[in-house]
């Protein structure tokens, strides 16, 4: 008997979030809205491209790989306890994927859409010592292939499994996600007051004429709370997450207090440095992500390209900010590691240095603000569905972002979801201008398919790209013309994915990618990523001077989708880490002088 519940789902048309115990588990091989102008994106910012380079030779189209699943953290469960677990597959090719769960025991439930199993043990399961998950994986045209899970049933329940603890370096500053350090930051800035405050102060990137018109406006909590949550219910379709709907799942997704900041990031690595805090929906089965980037900049109007002058202003007041509160003597606070109370208190004093910093009598840019929200949840928005509503195929996940822009009437704000800012098609030799002179490195430049007047561009493709940036964004191709769009997820976009980013003349693996946001790449393909950063010993990665790199980054096991940890830490979010720890150092003694670092190394140059 297939024990499989397919849910109909109701209501209006629909994106750094996390995964188990001590080691990374060995995956299972299986044989409309308002429409207003995206804010600028925040790209390392680039000279137009003079020169062009020889990219490295495009490698030979990959044989198939098939999809992976990944076991749950769970080994072991108590009566009486409820746990959750994501059967999604992971498919590097982009290959259509389905996973059923055709056997679970009679207390298991299994909803199709979001690709999430609960489970709450018996006495019955207790007898039979455990609880046996049967999957079914099927791709078109392959026989299915079926994966088991086994869980043991204990009398009492267990301690959910949780990611080890790290360095110093990473859980005091790189990756602050533990429960005792983010207490008061999470007292501090519950999610309503961080949307609220975010509204207020993206007012600043709006023209002088649009906050005219807004006038005495105030964000209202309330008002901006309901456009958050129905713009993810967009993307998702899926009415749990709607507050107008009957659907509503009011006590998970409706009260501000069940969302928790679970990882606070601040990104000392980026070519534009910032905060990124991370909310959960705690009440939550499924795994629902709001990382809001924050910075001491506004992407000021009409400043594009932004001068250099703000980048150095950006980067010199953030990274004052976290040796202030995080660092001693150019290193980790090391009296954080045991006093959490204290760490967490700087914690969050930090993120209020960020938010209420003023120094606009100077520079009009020079203020707190809020870039965005990155959202990242497995809702359903990265499943397929059937004409019935009820699921195809997909695994659940779809990314999204929001900004806080002005209502249609132009008197007041709501969080919207925007395009999504793109990738990069194409790399050449940049200038990259800071105090200590000028760096020839790479940066993106739009792949001639996006570019009038070249012999390969495709009529409609070149309103994708972002000419003054050099990337281009992903293609809603709905209605009578090309334009960018607001979601992503694996089943998207396949073609354009693996043409453009996989098998075209710069590959996803090219080192060269590292320099840019998320890697040049795009959200969903950013989070399941199966190789690693780019080798430090190899100049040309970094130093266009130095010649093109002759080798791609180095394969690592698949990231299972989640880049924060909870249960478990995948390897390449520690390798990641790693990278953070060496551009860091270089921006703090770019940026704050020699000394500012001299507790930072650089794990990937050795």
């Amino acid at each position: 008997m297939r024990h499989v519940r397919h849910s109909t789902l109701l209501g209006v048309l629909l994106l750094l979030a996390f995964s188990c115990g001590g080691g990374k588990p060995q995956p299972q091989p299986i044989k409309p809205n308002p429409d207003p102008d995206v804010a600028k994106p925040d790209k390392p910012e680039v000279v137009p491209p003079k020169p062009e380079v020889t990219l490295l030779p495009a490698p030979p189209p990959k044989p198939d790989r098939p999809p992976e699943v990944f076991p749950p953290a769970w080994k072991k469960v108590g009566v009486g306890q409820q746990i959750y677990f994501s059967v999604a597959a992971i498919d590097q090719d982009l290959d259509e994927t389905a996973v059923d769960v055709v056997a679970m025991p009679k207390s298991a439930k299994f909803d199709a859409i979001t690709q999430m199993v609960t489970w709450k043990p018996t006495p019955d399961d207790l007898k039979a010592t455990k609880g046996v998950f049967e999957l079914a994986i099927t791709q078109p045209g392959k026989p299915a292939v079926k994966a088991t899970w086994e869980l043991l049933v204990d009398r009492r329940a267990q301690a959910q499994p949780v990611a080890p603890e790290q360095s110093p370096m990473i859980e005091t500053l790189l990756m602050i996600r533990q429960p005792k350090r983010l207490a008061q930051v999470n007292k501090d800035w519950p999610l309503d007051r961080m949307l609220q405050v975010g509204a207020e102060g993206f007012k600043w990137q709006f023209t002088e004429e649009q906050r005219t018109k807004l006038g005495a406006y105030k964000p209202d909590k309330a008002a901006m709370w309901n456009s958050f949550l129905v713009a993810q219910a967009q993307i998702h379709n899926n009415p749990r997450l709607d507050p107008k709907s009957d659907k509503f799942d009011k006590s998970v997704f409706g009260d501000p207090a069940a969302w928790k900041i679970v990882t606070v990031r601040p990104r000392i690595d980026r070519a534009w440095t910032e905060l990124r805090v991370v909310y959960q929906a705690i009440k939550a089965p499924e795994p629902v992500f709001a990382m809001f980037r924050l910075r001491p900049t506004v992407e000021y109007v009409p400043a594009l390209p932004r001068p250099a002058a703000e980048r150095d202003a950006n980067n010199k007041n953030f990274l004052g900010m976290v040796a202030k509160r995080l660092l001693v003597g150019g290193g980790p606070n090391p009296r954080f590691v045991k006093d959490t109370a204290a760490h967490g208190q700087a914690v969050s004093a930090l993120m209020t240095d960020v938010m209420t910093f003023d120094d606009s009598a100077k520079a009009p840019y020079a203020r707190g603000f809020m870039i965005g929200i990155a959202l990242e949840a497995q809702m359903g928005g990265g499943s397929v569905r059937n004409a019935d509503g009820s699921y195809k195929h997909g695994d659940a996940w779809a990314w999204s972002a929001q900004k806080p822009f002005v209502t249609a009437d132009g008197r007041a704000q709501a969080y919207v979801n925007v395009i999504i800012p793109g990738f990069w098609t194409k790399t050449v030799p940049v200038d990259q201008v800071g105090p200590n002179g000028t760096l020839k490195t790479w940066g993106p430049a739009c792949a001639d398919k996006f570019v009038k007047g070249t012999p390969s561009h495709t009529p409609g493709h070149e309103v994708l790209c972002r000419k003054t940036l050099g990337f281009v964004d992903l293609p809603d191709t709905t209605g009578d013309k090309v334009k960018g769009a607001r979601i992503d997820s694996n089943h998207l976009y396949k073609d354009y994915k693996t043409v453009e980013m996989q098998r075209g003349p710069f590959p996803l693996e090219d080192g060269r990618r590292d320099m840019g946001e998320e890697n040049g790449m795009t959200c969903a393909q950013c989070h399941i990523r199966n190789f690693g950063m780019h080798d430090y010993s190899v100049p040309g990665n970094v130093d266009a001077t130095k010649g093109d790199p002759k080798s791609m980054n180095k394969p690592i096991a698949t990231l299972n989708f989640q880049i924060v940890p909870t249960t478990r830490w995948e390897e390449f979010t520690l390798e990641f880490l790693k990278h953070q720890e060496c551009r860091g150092k270089n921006h703090l003694e770019e940026f704050l002088g020699p000394d500012a670092a001299k507790g930072f190394g650089c794990p990937l140059a050795k």
